[in-house]
């Protein structure tokens, strides 16, 4: 080995930015499971496998070891309060890696429908985001589609979030000689405080301009702080936190739900949207089968859910809702509503060991529509996710949106907004 190679070799030992082990297991985390399946709009597939996105003040590169199934990460940037020796503790926390995803899913497999579809989705765990940027996400997401809603929440970081120092790196060969991607951290609420209604309605927001400003304004007008009066919900019980969420415009009891569930530690939230609803109906609530989705009902749902599963339910029905996904049901056997062949039902069965041929599996790509925002072009089955759930406005939000609140008919050759199905 040449002196110049050896020296080489040091720097991408040493070198921070270089492909680093979370330690952790596929059975513990997925990334096809949990980045790309309505918990989050910051993330995005950029080739088979591997994953970029930001957590806070960093920006993230992720990749699935198709041998091993441990989760790799790099830093691909960061801003000026992102401390390198935490970067493993911020991953930690935002995939929620201190929760034992295996040992709940054995307490859960005594329940018939997920003991058949969790071994064709092992590691679909609930993320832990910070509240502030997960609330306005899911307010970007009502009544939209997957790209728009991508579209959104990154005009709003490009237009008001700080920008991300690259980080350097010895290990990307390939980079050499390119201009670095830049990178943009969500808002602070005095960034976005900046915003007005009428630069977010040009910008393409939609009635969602005046619910943006308005939380704004009373998040910045909470005692202590809008931020720390969103991280005091993580202390309270679901119900206060869903009420107070409730005050805020925009926000409707689905999208309380999403926050709480995915940013606020209610381990048994349930966003309850037409794949949940039908789900149900189907397997946990058949007498609530024909009623109209409303507030009691949702209740309802959700006792039915902690009754089935525990404190935890919120974790059980992700997995549940992943496997009612039209683009999942290749995974998933006829049997079980799905469309894999006979020879390829083995792939879900290994995944629950972690094998290759199960990793190999996360590493293909996803459905076209799921790419990056500059091929997403058409509606997937999570735009009704969108709208009905993950950031739907309730029937009073829409109502208060008024017509441009309303979905209408786009022409041919163009995307959708999602509906209720």
């Amino acid at each position: 080995m040449t002196t110049a190679k050896a020296l080489q070799t040091v720097l991408k030992q040493e070198d921070e930015s270089c492909w680093r082990s979370l330690r952790t297991t596929a059975n513990e985390l997925r990334l096809d499971f949990t980045l790309p399946t309505g918990q989050t709009f910051r993330w995005r597939l950029v080739s088979p496998g591997e994953y970029s996105g930001i957590i806070g003040q960093r920006a993230l590169a992720m990749r699935q070891d198709l041998q091993t199934g441990d989760l790799l990460y790099k830093v691909l940037a960061r801003g000026p309060q992102a401390v390198p020796a935490e970067d493993e503790a911020v991953l930690v926390d935002f995939f929620n890696l201190n929760v034992s995803l295996q040992q709940l899913s054995k307490q859960w497999v005594a329940d018939q429908r997920f003991r058949a579809v969790h071994p064709f989705f092992p590691g679909a765990r609930v993320l832990r985001q910070d509240p502030l940027d997960c609330l306005f996400q899911f307010v970007c997401s009502s009544n939209n589609h997957i790209s728009r809603i991508h579209g959104m929440v990154d005009r709003l970081c490009t237009a008001y979030g700080t920008p991300l120092t690259p980080v350097a790196s010895a290990c990307d060969d390939s980079a050499a000689g390119q201009e670095p991607a830049t990178h943009f951290a969500f808002p602070t609420l005095e960034q976005l405080s900046k915003a007005t209604e009428e630069e977010l309605r040009a910008a393409g927001f939609g009635y969602r301009a005046k619910f943006i400003t308005g939380s704004v304004a009373e998040l910045m007008a909470k005692p202590g702080g809008g931020q720390a009066w969103l991280h005091s919900l993580r202390q309270v019980p679901y119900p206060e936190a869903s009420a107070a969420l409730c005050s805020l415009p925009g926000v409707g009891p689905k999208v309380a739900a999403c926050v709480c569930l995915f940013s606020l530690d209610k381990h048994q939230a349930i966003p309850v949207d037409t794949h949940v609803w039908q789900l149900a109906t189907r397997y946990y609530t058949p007498n609530l089968k024909g009623k109209t989705l409303n507030p009691k009902i949702m209740v309802a749902v959700e006792q039915a859910f902690e009754q089935a599963f525990g404190s935890h339910c919120g974790w059980a029905h992700n997995t549940l809702f992943i496997s009612e996904l039209a683009s999942q049901r290749h995974r998933l056997p006829p049997a079980l509503g799905g469309t894999l062949s006979a020879a390829a039902t083995g792939a879900g069965e290994a995944a629950v060991d972690g094998s290759s041929a199960a990793l190999a599996d996360a590493a293909s790509p996803l459905p076209t529509a799921l790419r990056t925002a500059s091929i997403l072009t058409e509606s997937t089955d999570l735009d009704p996710v969108m709208a009905a759930l993950p950031g739907s406005a309730p029937a009073a939000e829409t109502s208060a949106a008024g017509k441009k609140g309303r979905a209408r008919k786009v022409p041919s050759g163009k995307a959708k907004r999602g509906r209720l199905r």
